[in-house]
């Protein structure tokens, strides 16, 4: 499998894990943080596709200030202290595929030898970073709740990255 082919596989796996994710998520702020993640992961995809075919790999713009607004609101809904830990090992595998999908940007960045693959790659560790910080902050939420509620901060600096 070349790196075309794993990095499209890898994006379409966060997409799945993502979605099914967002079908048992126990608050309507976790579910729709989860479909924003599935909604990044179909971007990189096709970027990814685009780069592949030498097309122009136009930015790839994530959703991180609208995320924080998701978990702002979540601060404020009364069921947020009532999540069962229940899908914590799926929340901690979305943690684990964004740090590897983080990793092999920044591998595939450093190899890369064309200012394209380059711009692309460094545009999707930034957001596989924000990615990472997110599913760190839901896996929080789901482990902790009450102390997430008074002492969690989600402060991304843009769209692509803290």
């Amino acid at each position: 499998m070349d790196m075309f082919e794993f990095s499209i596989q890898m994006e379409k796996d966060a997409e799945a894990l993502y979605r099914k994710m967002a079908e048992t998520a126990p608050v309507e702020g976790i579910k729709k943080v989860l479909l924003m993640l599935a909604e990044d992961e179909v971007r990189h995809r096709v970027a990814i596709e685009n780069l592949q075919k030498k097309m122009d790999a136009a930015p790839v713009e994530g959703v991180a200030l609208d995320i924080k607004t998701v978990f702002e609101e979540m601060k404020q809904d009364d069921n947020i202290t009532n999540i069962s830990v229940d899908a914590v090992e799926d929340y901690k595998k979305a943690v684990e595929i964004e740090k590897r999908g983080m990793e092999f940007y920044q591998q595939k960045f450093a190899e890369a030898d064309d200012p394209e693959s380059k711009r692309l790659f460094e545009i999707l560790m930034k957001q596989e970073t924000y990615h990472l910080r997110t599913t760190e902050n839901l896996l929080d939420v789901v482990q902790t709740p009450e102390w997430w509620v008074t002492n969690a901060e989600f402060n991304p600096q843009d769209n692509n990255y803290y």
